[in-house]
């Protein structure tokens, strides 16, 4: 049987890019192209959230995001008039202490153009580079694939077309992005005509250190400046209120220098170079549905956010991490129908509810009720725009023996609700445990549960220590392709591990790929409620969720039925 055509991704911004490295991790053949003929040096969307933090992980490219990347910067608040006298500093995000079971509890700031070049370069280690110049400018859905015009313009400015066949294509090509409106899906939701919004990169002198400077609220009018990691004198600006008067404000720096003073008061700011520079009035808007046939929407394509919250980088790359390994399954030939068709419905909920958090705390901005950007109330740990707290409990896709299944009517109201330390359930994000010993290795290494999960697989994790169930659960997993799972057991902190037992006590090794020891008994902790005696199988999905939590055998093959195609 001759393999499927690629897949064809429109939009190469981070969301583009984190679904391409996903698909390429399965070995899957992907185009990726964006229009603009050279990357775009970006400071904006420079908030990355803990969850996508791990996701980072998952994609090996967290070590490098983490060389790059900062803490958000302290925030100095300056008096208005006159603007030189400080109010006050705070951190927007304060500092959180990691758990066993959420190792990264610390926002990262990271200018969008340098994360997008870290994501480049680790596609380019799968042999995948991002065509430049290249527009998708048209396409037709057939029954098996999908015709796609794609225009490339050289550097004298002249076009050629192409047409060409992908077997699905995915749109993160933005709000104005070709994709969705060819698709004839529109962005529903609310725009607010009295805000004015401002963000330019620039080089300035005037001001100096790691901070981000501040003067006045959006509720009236607010300027801001942070110093980026691009040079000593490249600051990143963003203004915004209903009271900001941009009326003759062009992108030049006399032009902008001489706004800056009479918003600020400050004439000591001098603008050396604009090098990009945009105004907008915020909009909070999404799609109804994120796919139609064979073609997606991630990102912007699919849904816009107001700056407030740093969400819409956040959530777009949600969605590419979701949607990747959907994509790849389907492509192997191995989805079921409902799986490609859950995309929407875990996705859309989540994103109706982080729109409503978002434009919650922007409408506190406006009313000058929280202050502090609006962040002062909220619990770090605990906050919506971490993103850890997010589930699928009503998906179609997921399926739980120990819990009453959640409907899709009150996904809303559940969207953001598992708290640390409750029992975990499918739909839920699996946590991580450190400590464990895989005593199958050799030699046995200590790791950490993360560091076993896998974008092309998922992982079942047994909680059993009677071999008759072992062995039901590893019974079914027989049926299950085995490039789709890898298992492992979880041994209690209790239970006594001698190297010259194994063949002896633990005579279930053979049907497994590891053998966990949970050494501090985080494993337990985290994925058992205290005093179960329950034997169970906690499969994991390859977004690390918890797809099922099962009891027998048959839980793990009525899962998957769900999953993969008959």
């Amino acid at each position: 049987m001759s393999q499927a055509p690629p897949i064809l991704i429109a939009g190469a911004g981070p969301v583009g890019l984190v679904t391409a490295i996903v698909l390429r991790q399965h070995s899957i053949p992907v185009r990726i192209i964006e229009k603009e003929p050279v990357p775009k040096l970006a400071s904006r969307a420079s908030g990355i959230m803990p969850r996508t933090l791990e996701i980072y992980h998952f994609l090996g490219v967290l070590p490098y995001i983490l060389k790059a990347a900062g803490q958000a910067p302290v925030i100095v608040d300056y008096e208005i008039p006159g603007g030189e006298r400080v109010l006050e500093t705070f951190r927007m995000f304060p500092h959180v202490d990691a758990t066993p079971s959420r190792p990264f509890l610390q926002c990262k700031a990271l200018s969008q153009s340098l994360s997008q070049d870290i994501l480049r370069a680790h596609l380019a280690r799968f042999g995948t580079e991002v065509e430049m110049g290249t527009e998708l400018r048209d396409f037709e859905q057939c029954d098996d694939h999908v015709v796609a015009s794609i225009v490339k313009k050289s550097a004298d400015g002249k076009e050629s077309t192409e047409s060409y066949s992908a077997s699905y294509l995915v749109g993160t090509d933005g709000a104005k992005g070709i994709t969705r409106r060819r698709l004839g899906l529109t962005l529903d939701g609310e725009s607010r005509e009295n805000l004015s919004f401002v963000f330019a990169d620039i080089r300035l002198r005037g001001l100096e250190g790691n901070f981000w400077h501040k003067w006045g609220e959006i509720s009236n009018k607010m300027i801001t400046i942070r110093k980026t990691e691009f040079s000593k004198e490249h600051f990143w600006l963003l203004a915004g209120g209903q009271n900001l008067d941009t009326n003759g404000l062009q992108p030049n720096p006399k032009s902008v220098t001489e706004w800056i003073k009479l918003q600020t008061g400050r004439g000591d700011i001098e603008i050396v170079e604009v090098i990009n520079f945009s105004n907008y009035k915020p909009s909070m808007r999404m799609v109804k549905e994120f796919s139609k046939g064979r073609v997606f929407l991630a990102g912007d394509a699919a849904h816009i956010h107001s700056p407030a919250g740093g969400q819409g980088l956040n959530n777009g790359i949600a969605d590419a991490w979701l949607l990747s390994w959907r994509l790849a399954l389907a492509h192997k030939g191995l989805a079921s129908a409902e799986l490609l068709a859950s995309y929407t419905a875990e996705r859309a909920p989540v994103i109706k509810v982080m729109l409503e958090h978002t434009t919650a705390i922007l409408n506190a901005q406006i009313a000058a009720t929280w202050g502090k950007f609006g962040y002062g109330n909220w619990r770090p740990d605990k906050a919506p725009l971490w993103q850890l707290d997010i589930n699928y409990r009503w998906s179609p896709v997921v399926f739980d023996e120990t819990a009453t299944a959640v409907s899709d009517e009150t996904a809303s109201n559940t969207a953001p609700g598992v708290q640390e330390g409750n029992d975990i359930r499918a739909g839920d994000r699996a946590p991580d445990a450190p400590s464990l010993l895989d005593i199958l290795s050799a030699p046995p290494s200590v790791k950490r549960l993360f560091d076993y999960f896998k974008s092309t697989q998922h992982t079942v994790l047994v909680f059993a220590s009677s071999e008759a169930k072992i062995n039901s659960f590893a019974s079914a997993l027989n049926n299950v392709p085995a490039e789709v799972v890898q298992s492992a057991v979880i041994i209690p902190q209790e239970t006594p591990v001698r190297e010259q037992d194994l063949e002896t006590e633990f005579t279930w090794t053979s049907k497994v790929d590891h053998a966990l020891k949970d050494c501090d008994a985080h494993m337990y902790r985290a994925y058992r409620p205290e005093g179960s005696q329950d034997e169970v199988a906690v499969i994991v999905r390859p977004d690390d969720i918890i797809g099922a939590i099962v009891k027998s055998g048959e839980g793990i093959t009525k899962y998957f039925s769900k999953i993969l195609a008959a």
